[in-house]
């Protein structure tokens, strides 16, 4: 019987930049990434990347700030396979290791996966700031008007994890 090739963690390197610049304007319309009006270029953060047999499965971009960690940019390419689970159980034992104390990201409202993934691990909705992504599209034009599942992109939703003392 085959056995399963396990899913291989590392840190991002800068041997990563161009495949990731690539997918980020396939993807994710070009750099920066804007969050709250902030840019971001996941090119010079933190991160780490998840392969398997096939590749490259997913990776998670993040920015530590004193105790807190902000997760960036969290993509996963073989949904519902357990691999955004290892990356997240990954960066949760960076951060504590760090000794951050909240783990915290945005997402929008039509993101109803990411939603759904981070409050079954352990996240709660700290706030919601509507209509808010109207500045970000100021910055970044390309931002879509529509999102997941056809839902308006409106609203940007916090969560966070906290670590328990």
């Amino acid at each position: 019987m085959p056995q399963n090739n396990p899913m291989k963690i590392r840190s991002f390197s800068p041997d990563d930049a161009t495949w990731l610049e690539e997918l980020m304007n396939r993807d994710w319309g070009g750099l920066p990434l804007v969050i709250r009006g902030k840019k971001y270029n996941p090119v010079v953060l933190d991160g780490v990347i998840a392969e398997n047999e096939n590749g490259i499965a997913g990776f998670l971009f993040y920015e530590m700030q004193g105790e807190n960690c902000e997760i960036i940019v969290f993509e996963v390419f073989d949904k519902f396979k357990g691999t955004g689970t290892i990356l997240l159980d990954e960066l949760k034992r960076i951060a504590k290791d760090n000794n951050c104390k909240r783990i915290y990201l945005m997402t929008t409202n039509d993101n109803l996966d990411a939603l759904r993934f981070y409050q079954k691990r352990g996240f709660h909705i700290c706030g919601i700031h509507m209509d808010s992504v109207k500045v970000s599209r100021k910055i970044k034009p390309l931002i879509g008007m529509t999102g997941d599942y056809g839902i308006p992109m409106r609203d940007e939703i916090d969560l966070e994890f906290l670590f328990s003392e």
